[in-house]
């Protein structure tokens, strides 16, 4: 049984931002939740409306929730939120009922 935690949050950007601006905001996000306790994996996307997905997997449900206290109190936080429409903001926590992964390599 997993205790993997898959964290989705969808947003939209602020009303005349520039996408470019998460090129910047992006890296120290990533710097951030690479630091977090029980950090396993991040990845954004954004789909033809302009709707924007971060995804994360954690370790757990606590580490989840301890992470996205800390994230409001962080500077990594505080830059993205502040070109977030936060009006726009939706956030659920999911526990991982299967998983899968590829590794790259060849196989022995």
């Amino acid at each position: 049984m997993t205790t993997t935690v898959i964290e989705l949050v969808t947003f939209k950007l602020k009303q005349n931002t520039d996408k470019s601006v998460l090129n910047n905001i992006n890296p120290k996000v990533n710097d951030f939740l690479k630091s977090q306790t029980g950090f396993l994996y991040r990845s954004s996307s954004e789909d033809e409306s302009g709707l924007l997905y971060d995804i994360v997997y954690w370790q757990d449900m606590a580490c989840a929730k301890q992470a996205g206290a800390a994230f409001e109190q962080s500077e990594a936080g505080g830059l993205l939120m502040s070109v977030t429409d936060m009006d726009s903001v939706t956030m659920q926590y999911m526990s991982a009922i299967t998983e899968a992964m590829s590794c790259e390599g060849t196989p022995a």
